[in-house]
This record gives structure tokens, sequence and C-alpha cells, in this order.
């Protein structure tokens, strides 16, 4: 008799880690589909605050250039004057950024993207670290519940 009940709490045990991995597995999708879903906003809302302050510049940039090109026409008195002097710095700069190329602008970007991958995985293992910690003292108090 004492083997039948040995046996059965064997399985149960067995049942409860299986249950306990399958509980375990399911949390950490979750939560790896919870950070995707945290950085992912982050990226998309700082995305779209710079692309809004961008275009705010460009536009001003533009009615300021178009402002310089009408006082410069007017200033010297020949049409169209001013817009082609406005224009000949812009043409400059244009042709630069066309054909050097932009290693310092790539090293900085990678930079950056390499500082928030790493602070992304760190995030995720103190996260980690906690949810084990939590998962451990869990299965502490239910080990000696058990007992």
């Amino acid at each position: 008799m004492k083997t039948k009940k040995s046996t059965d709490q064997v399985g149960q045990k067995l049942r409860g880690i299986t249950t306990d991995l399958k509980r375990y597995v399911e949390k950490r999708i979750e939560l790896m589909m919870l950070n995707f879903g945290e950085h992912f906003s982050k990226w998309m809302a700082i995305s779209v605050q710079r692309s809004a302050g961008a275009l705010l510049l460009l536009v001003g940039t533009c009615f300021l250039l178009v402002a310089l090109a009408v006082y410069l026409e007017n200033l010297l008195a020949v049409p169209g004057l001013g817009f082609a002097l406005v224009s000949i710095p812009l043409f400059i700069f244009g042709g630069l950024f066309v054909y050097l190329k932009p290693r310092r602008l790539f090293r900085q970007l990678q930079e950056l993207f390499e500082e928030e991958v790493i602070e992304a995985i760190e995030q995720n293992n103190k996260e980690d670290d906690k949810q084990k910690q939590l998962e451990a003292s869990e299965h502490r108090k239910s080990y000696n519940n058990e007992e």
C-alpha cells in the first residue's frame, strides 16, 4: 500500500512541476510580448515627436529662406537675384550631403542603436531576475505547504 501512495505523491509532484513549467513558459511569452509592445510604443512616440519637430523646423527654415530671398531681391532691385543667392548655399550643402559618405552619422546612429539594445537587454534581465525570485519564493511556499 505504501508503494501506491508514494507513486501517487510522485505523480502529483510531476503533474505540479509540469503545470508550473507550462505556467512559467506562458508567463515568459506574455512578458516578452509586453516588453516588445512597450519598446515599440516608446520608439513610435519618440519617432513621431522627432518627426513633428523636424517638420516644423523644415517649414520654419523654408519661410525664413523665402523671406530672406524676398528681402535680398528688394535690396538689390533685381528680380530673381535674391532667390538665386539664397539657393546657392542650399545647392552646395545638398551636393555635399549627396556625394560625401555619411560615415560619422552612420557611426553615431549605430552607437545609439547599440546603446538602446543593450539597455533593453539589461532591463529585460533585471525583470527576469525579479520574476525568478518571485517564482522561487512561490515555489518555496508551495513546497513548504505540501510538507
